[in-house]
């Protein structure tokens, strides 16, 4: 007798268990069919065909072409680095930090060290010296930047970046 009641709970709780899993997988089959729309899609943005080349009203991402060309820790009493700027580029931005306890003296030439003199200034103890040409400076020359801080050892950094528009450096 034991074994027909084992049997019979049993039965009982699987049908209290398939009952519910029949219920939802009717309930799901009486979802309507998608529908496909045939109405045209339109992009207002960009109206243009031909889509390698940009036109009025595009909208165009253009990524900015710059390099780091120097990049030092200051040390000693004086330092001359010196960079080369690619045709196509030609806008320059130099930042030097003067971490040391002496003015830092510095000048930028084309061409050699002692040639034509681009920018040229001080940077005191504690402050930074950070400037971007008002012009491009002429591709295809080595320009060379010198740092002196008399007797005191230099403290600090020396960047210079070169890139194709004022705007992105």
């Amino acid at each position: 007798m034991k074994n027909i009641k084992k049997a019979s709970v049993l039965s009982v709780l699987s049908l209290a268990l398939a009952i519910p899993l029949t219920a939802s997988a009717a309930a799901t089959t009486d979802v309507a069919p998608a529908t496909t729309d045939t109405t045209a899609v339109s992009q207002s943005a960009n109206t243009s065909t031909d889509v390698n080349t940009p036109k009025a009203g595009d909208h165009v991402i253009t990524p900015y072409a710059t390099k780091s060309v120097v990049d030092r820790t200051l040390r000693n009493t004086e330092l001359t680095e010196n960079f080369d700027i690619p045709a196509g580029y030609g806008y320059v931005k130099v930042w030097i930090r003067n971490d040391g306890k002496q003015p830092i003296k510095f000048s930028v030439n084309k061409g050699s060290e002692t040639g034509t003199q681009m920018l040229s200034g001080t940077v005191e103890p504690g402050r930074t010296y950070s400037e971007i040409s008002s012009s491009a400076w002429p591709g295809a020359n080595r320009y060379y930047v010198s740092l002196s801080s008399g007797k005191a050892y230099m403290e600090g950094s020396l960047s210079v970046r070169i890139g194709t528009s004022r705007g992105e450096l």
